[in-house]
């Protein structure tokens, strides 16, 4: 769901056709340095103590490092290393805003967030469809490009088919 929401968000802005592609292929690697993140973390039930998070914090990092070297495209590395920035800086690893942020992990960044959003977690339920998007309006400017969250309103139909399509425990109200 996560590499559909991003390739319709990256077209929408107008990136090149092979830079939605890559997009689409790496945007479900946003996460792969979780492996590196003990169970007794990653399927915690309920809310982070304070030190859990900051391990928690460390996947994108542990991601970024499996995969960086030369022969590694540039692009999944920003993905990985840089989803959880946010665009008034408050975000991790870096601290980044703003347009300091590569477009790829702005991308990534909404379509990963809706879709924790609307999917039951471990943690949390599923939200429905009208509340994830109030929360996404609600960070427009905070958390998200704001552009970003125009393109995904725009394209809210072709946003809401790729969730059906690919739905499982996501809530489709």
């Amino acid at each position: 769901r996560v590499s559909g929401y991003a390739a319709i968000l990256a077209e929408s802005y107008g990136l090149s056709l092979d830079m939605v592609k890559k997009i689409r292929l790496y945007a479900s690697l946003h996460d792969v340095g979780k492996v590196g993140i003990p169970d007794h973390i990653l399927k915690k039930e309920g809310l982070y103590t304070p030190e859990e998070y900051e391990i928690m914090k460390k996947h994108v990092e542990i991601g970024y490092n499996m995969l960086n070297n030369k022969d590694v495209d540039e692009v999944v590395k920003n993905i990985i290393l840089y989803h959880h920035e946010k665009w008034d800086g408050s975000g991790y690893l870096k601290g980044l805003s703003k347009e300091q942020i590569p477009i790829e992990a702005r991308i990534v960044t909404l379509a990963d967030v809706f879709d924790a959003l609307t999917t039951k977690r471990v943690y949390k339920p599923a939200f429905d469809n009208e509340k994830a998007f109030s929360i996404i309006q609600e960070e427009k400017g905070k958390h998200f490009d704001p552009a970003i969250v125009d393109l995904f309103f725009h394209d809210i139909e072709k946003i809401l088919a790729i969730q059906k399509k690919y739905s499982t425990e996501s809530n489709d109200n």
